[in-house]
């Protein structure tokens, strides 16, 4: 069984997935990806954030289409962006990109006090904490 079918399967198992549109947008863009040059568990963990609504994912798409097309093995740019966009927004929309920086760069994230952020936004951030363990779990990606 591939990489990405792994991680498919396990995190349905585990029902990570709230709605179809939610593990379609995440299937899509792993199918995609998880053979490129710089595909880690990382950016899988950040695909399964973007993959929540159409915006986030678009933004994800659209930064990871511009690394494969540089032809870089490298996500700096894309931590880059994360710290650029977590510095100009606020509430859950800047924890996100916190939490997805810190998965791209492995860097330890600091996780707010959830009250004070708007509980959808919270939710994504637990759920996303959570598919990162399952993530964590599987083999690495060869």
């Amino acid at each position: 069984m591939r990489w990405d079918e792994k991680c498919v399967l396990e995190l349905t198992h585990h029902n990570m997935f709230e709605t179809t549109e939610h593990r379609n947008r995440f299937l899509e863009i792993l199918n995609c990806y998880y053979t490129a040059p710089f595909f880690n568990k990382g950016l899988c963990k950040c695909m399964y954030l973007a993959s929540w609504d159409d915006v986030h994912y678009a933004d994800l798409l659209s930064i990871i289409n511009l690394i494969t097309i540089e032809g870089t093995r490298s996500l700096k740019s894309m931590a880059d962006e994360g710290d650029s966009m977590s510095e100009q927004l606020s509430g859950a929309d800047a924890e996100i990109y916190k939490l997805s920086t810190s998965f791209i760069t492995n860097r330890p994230y600091n996780l707010p006090d959830l009250t004070m952020i708007d509980p959808e936004g919270a939710h994504v951030i637990r759920q996303g904490l959570l598919a990162s363990k399952y993530i964590d779990d599987l083999p690495d990606p060869s």
